[in-house]
C-alpha cells in the first residue's frame, strides 16, 4: 500500500464504506427487532403509502362488521316480534271463526272480549320492540353502516339517513266487548335503501282493518274474518322484508371477514420483514463490517 503523509484515500475510503455499512446494518437490526420491513417513511414511502391504505380500510371494514352485526340483531328482534304477532293473529282467526258459528250474542261477547285481549297483547310488542332506541315497528328507521368508506350503507324501514321510517305499525284493542278492535299500518308500503339497490319498497297491500264479532249483523263477522286475513297476510310481507335484511347482513358480514383477512395478508406482504432474507443480510453485513474495520487498522 502507498504511503502519503497530507491524507490517505484508502482510509478514508475504508471509513467511508464503514459508516454506509453500519447504517445498513443499523437498519437491519431495526428490521430485525421490529419484525418490519418498512420501518419509516425513508425505507420505502411508495409501499407504505400502499399498507397504510390497506390497514386503515380493512380497520374500519372491522368496525363495519360489528356495525352489521348490530344491525342483524336489530332485524332478529323485529323477526321475532313480528312472529309472536303472527301467532297472535292466528289466534284471533280462531276466535273471529269460532264467532261466525255462535247463535247468540253473548258468544259473540265472549269471543270480541278475547280477541281484544289478543289485540292489546300485539299493542304491547309493538310498543315495547326496540334496539338501541329505535323502534322500527313504530316508524323507526334504522341504518347500518357496514363498510368503510362514504355511501357503503343500508336503510330498513326508511329511505335516507336520519328519516322517518315507513313502515309505522298500531294496534287498539276495543274499549268494550261491544267495541271492535283495529290494526292499521301508517303506510301500505315498508322500503328501504343501499349503495347496491339504492331505494326499493315492498307493498304490503293493506292500511288498516276492524275486527269486530259481537254483533248481530253475520256480514260484520264475516267482514271481520277477510279483514284477520288481510292482516296475516301482511305480515308475512313484513315478515319477508325483514327476513331479507337478515339474509343482506348476514352476507355482509361473512364477506366482510374474508375482505379482512384478504386486506390482512396484503398488508403484511407488504409491510413486514422476512426474517430469512434479513438475518442473512444481516450475518454478511455483520461479516463486512468487521472485514472492514480489520482494513483500516491495516
Amino acid at each position: 500500500m502507498a504511503f502519503r503523509i497530507l491524507n490517505n484515500y484508502e482510509a478514508d475510503l475504508g471509513l467511508t464504506y464503514l459508516s454506509f455499512n453500519k447504517r445498513k446494518l443499523s437498519q437491519v437490526e431495526q428490521q430485525l427487532s421490529t419484525g418490519l420491513r418498512i420501518v419509516r417513511a425513508a425505507d420505502d414511502a411508495t409501499d407504505m403509502f400502499v399498507a397504510d391504505n390497506m390497514k386503515h380500510t380493512y380497520v374500519g371494514i372491522q368496525r363495519g362488521t360489528l356495525n352489521a352485526q348490530y344491525g342483524l340483531s336489530a332485524a332478529r328482534i323485529v323477526d321475532d316480534a313480528l312472529g309472536k304477532i303472527y301467532d297472535l293473529l292466528v289466534k284471533i282467526k280462531d276466535k273471529v271463526v269460532e264467532a261466525a258459528n255462535a247463535h247468540t250474542k253473548d258468544e259473540r261477547k265472549q269471543a270480541q272480549q278475547q280477541i281484544n285481549e289478543y289485540v292489546r297483547n300485539i299493542a304491547q310488542i309493538l310498543n315495547q320492540t326496540e334496539f338501541d332506541g329505535k323502534k322500527i315497528l313504530k316508524g323507526d328507521a334504522f341504518e347500518v353502516h357496514y363498510g368503510s368508506h362514504k355511501d357503503q350503507y343500508l336503510i330498513f324501514n326508511g329511505t335516507g339517513v336520519g328519516t322517518a321510517g315507513a313502515l309505522n305499525i298500531s294496534a287498539k284493542a276495543g274499549s268494550t266487548v261491544t267495541k271492535e278492535s283495529v290494526i292499521s299500518f301508517g303506510s301500505t308500503t315498508i322500503k328501504g335503501y343501499d349503495d347496491s339497490l339504492g331505494k326499493y319498497e315492498v307493498n304490503i297491500g293493506t292500511s288498516g282493518v276492524k275486527i269486530l264479532v259481537a254483533t248481530t249483523k253475520y256480514a260484520d263477522i264475516q267482514s271481520s274474518l277477510a279483514n284477520i286475513e288481510k292482516l296475516i297476510a301482511a305480515f308475512d310481507k313484513i315478515r319477508g322484508y325483514f327476513a331479507g335484511v337478515e339474509n343482506k347482513l348476514q352476507n355482509i358480514i361473512e364477506y366482510n371477514q374474508i375482505l379482512v383477512d384478504n386486506m390482512k395478508e396484503a398488508e403484511s406482504q407488504v409491510r413486514n420483514v422476512d426474517y430469512a432474507s434479513a438475518f442473512a443480510e444481516f450475518q454478511r453485513l455483520n461479516v463486512v463490517t468487521q472485514a472492514n474495520v480489520a482494513a483500516i487498522a491495516q
